[in-house]
């Protein structure tokens, strides 16, 4: 990007710090912080990082989600609708690949955007097959 192209780029308002502030209590850390031992919660507060670090990117920014160049917007009004149960999906599936992550905060931040749209489907398909198992 050239000097007139960042002239042109709309910058927010708040900054980081701000914004993993905000992140911290949008999922509700502290409980988070009573359930999880440390090592879980330096990948929660890792996890933190990366929504503020999105949050603090002008809007019009391409990131990478899905393997899709997506504006920085769309991808910041859907983490700001995370919560704690979001970051605990995201925590236990991380936690179970078996496989190498070429570039994690990518992914990461992929995850955490899918988490959104795969929560509620996630605890129905589950419940359905607890009472699958009881049968």
């Amino acid at each position: 990007m050239n000097a007139y192209e960042k002239s042109q780029v709309k910058v927010t308002s708040r900054g980081f710090i701000s914004n993993l502030q905000r992140v911290r209590e949008q999922i509700n850390f502290q409980y988070l912080v009573r359930e999880y031992e440390l090592d879980k919660m330096r990948q929660i507060n890792e996890f933190c990082s990366i929504i503020a670090d999105v949050l603090t990117l002008p809007p019009q920014a391409l990131i990478k989600i899905d393997g899709e160049e997506r504006y920085a917007e769309g991808v910041q009004e859907v983490y700001e609708l995370l919560d704690e149960r979001h970051i605990e999906t995201v925590l236990e599936n991380f936690n179970n690949i078996a496989y190498k992550i070429k570039n994690p905060k990518t992914y990461i931040r992929t995850a955490l955007y899918n988490s959104y749209f795969e929560l509620e489907n996630k605890s129905a398909n589950e419940t359905n097959v607890r009472f699958a198992e009881n049968d």
